[in-house]
């Protein structure tokens, strides 16, 4: 298992449109040393690189203004998380339900290795629930707290409290939130399925030369994220394989078996008594 992590993992970087431009930045970004001592970077025009390897970079082509690009959408199948360094984020367009905590708390343990994780709910309206955290927590043994406003969240760095936090209101409000908290690019991860598709948290756009260095470290962020997620995801579910298989012979087993085989053998021997019965009983209705 070690080997196996221990080995360069292959990621696919795929360009979701026609930029030169994009093209020499995720070249750039390639040449990272520390990267390339992790994974083994493979630039491909089309998604379906993301067979042949064990994780895809979504990058959207640059704008040379903003909007000139569209951003990449999140798979129908899958959940959205913004991953900052302050906290892990899961914007909903609708109210939250223990099922939407639980799936942030399961993503939070299997793909970024945090055990019991303290989740936040963001909601600036009133909640049909209000006491949906105390449930979470008392019905299902979820660390969660709130609900809070975006204000509250912000003051005094609450977030950095938190390992994952619901917003309700959709990416946009989670949006707000992310560029007040931090000034580091984020990376968006596509959670919930078997195959770990992360993206650049927003189209490239290159203006100035100072632009251009953040655009770069904006293209390594959702990369190292993958690798990341792909060895907590190793290390998680090796952890909860089955146990060693028995290396003795348990004789008790045995036992049973030969139990068995006398059961059935004197059921098959009483069959065979009421059978011979019948018969002869038969026989000797017919004589007389």
């Amino acid at each position: 298992m070690e080997n196996d992590l221990m080995e360069k993992l292959k990621i696919a970087i795929t360009l979701t449109g026609t930029d030169s431009t994009s093209k020499e930045l995720i070249l750039r970004a390639c040449e990272d040393t520390a990267l390339l001592e992790l994974c083994t970077p493979v630039f491909s025009d089309t998604a379906e690189a993301e067979a042949d390897a064990d994780a895809l970079v979504l990058v959207p082509a640059a704008g040379a203004t903003p909007g000139a690009s569209q951003p990449i959408h999140c798979p129908a199948d899958a959940i959205e998380v913004i991953v900052t360094d302050k906290a892990s984020f899961m914007p909903l367009t609708k109210e939250p339900t223990i099922e939407d905590i639980t799936k942030l708390r399961d993503i939070l343990e299997r793909d970024f290795d945090i055990r019991s994780p303290r989740i936040a709910i963001v909601q600036e309206s009133g909640m049909q629930n209000p006491d949906l955290a105390t449930q979470a927590t008392t019905e299902q043994g979820i660390n969660t707290y709130g609900p809070y406003t975006a204000e509250q969240i912000l003051a005094e760095d609450i977030a950095c409290h938190f390992d994952g936090i619901i917003v309700a209101g959709g990416t946009e409000a989670a949006r707000r939130i992310v560029a007040e908290l931090t000034q580091e690019a984020p990376a968006r991860f596509f959670a919930g399925r078997e195959s770990v598709v992360t993206a650049v948290y927003s189209p490239l756009r290159i203006d100035t030369a100072e632009n251009e260095l953040a655009e770069v470290a904006e293209l390594t962020h959702p990369i190292y994220a993958a690798i990341d997620i792909i060895r907590n995801r190793a290390f998680y579910d090796e952890a909860r394989q089955n146990p060693l298989p028995k290396l003795f012979h348990d004789r008790r087993e045995d036992r049973k078996a030969e139990k068995s085989e006398k059961s059935e053998k004197s059921d098959k021997s009483d069959k065979s008594d009421l059978s011979d019965k019948s018969d002869k009983s038969d026989q000797s209705d017919q004589s007389e």
